[in-house]
């Protein structure tokens, strides 16, 4: 990796505490949504401002192909690589519908956080446990679906930085086939090369995500063939920068 250039620490000590504090704006109106008629509505707009937001600081330039394959009018579970800490941003603002992130519960524990948390419907994890309970959260992943959302999931689990694909957990498998809903996987391509793992540098750059064709057969594949179809269609798509 190239050192970083002093243009580029430059813009991230000025537009880092900006970003803090249109974040902190951003949590107080999503909380005051609950006060007023169609709140949910206008949080999720709130909720994809911060996605086109988190871009525009960094400097991201987002593109993204595939869009005829999704129905807007149903949900899905949208399973993706990790390679970033931009994905969450790449994919709450580029996805034309509207995704709630499997959260880990320790995020439930902040203060406001939470309540904005629970108020977009995000459904909440123990990442510490060796398998998803789904009985925990069955309820969330329901109201997500009524809503009018999809569920995203990363399978890796974490950040994988791109250098190849760690192994896929299983619980994005057990979702669609225990709600029955088809499975959007996306590729996201160079989110590595932009905002290294344990970096906050805000590194200007272009951003593809590659959406490819839904799996809609979720019910005759066992949890285990299902998983390794998201494996394998997402890797061979995969362009990893050496």
């Amino acid at each position: 990796m190239e050192p970083i250039s002093f243009e580029t620490k430059l813009k991230t000590l000025i537009l880092f505490p900006l970003f803090l504090v249109l974040f902190g704006i951003l949590i107080v109106l999503i909380i005051l949504t609950v006060f007023i008629p169609n709140g949910k509505k206008l949080a999720t707009k709130y909720y994809k401002f911060f996605g086109w937001l988190g871009l525009k600081m960094v400097g991201i330039n987002l593109t993204v192909s595939g869009l005829d394959y999704i129905d807007v009018s149903k949900s899905y579970v949208v399973v993706s690589n990790h390679p970033s800490t931009l994905d969450i941003f790449t994919h709450i603002y580029g996805l034309p519908v509207s995704v709630r992130f499997l959260t880990k519960r320790e995020l439930f524990r902040i203060p406001f956080l939470s309540r904005v948390l629970k108020i977009l419907g995000l459904p909440r994890i123990d990442r510490g446990s060796s398998s998803l309970d789904l009985d925990k959260i069955n309820n969330s992943i329901q109201s997500v679906i009524d809503d009018g959302n999809s569920i995203m999931v990363f399978p890796e689990g974490k950040r994988s930085n791109q250098k190849e694909l760690l192994p896929f957990k299983k619980g994005a498998a057990h979702i669609a086939k225990d709600f029955n809903l088809s499975v959007i996987p996306v590729v996201t391509h160079n989110a590595h090369t932009l905002m290294i793992k344990g970096k906050v540098w805000f590194l200007s750059g272009d951003i593809h995500l590659d959406i490819l064709e839904p799996i809609n057969n979720v019910e005759e594949l066992e949890v285990d063939e299902l998983t390794k179809l998201f494996f394998d269609k997402i890797n061979s798509k995969l362009t990893i920068d050496k």
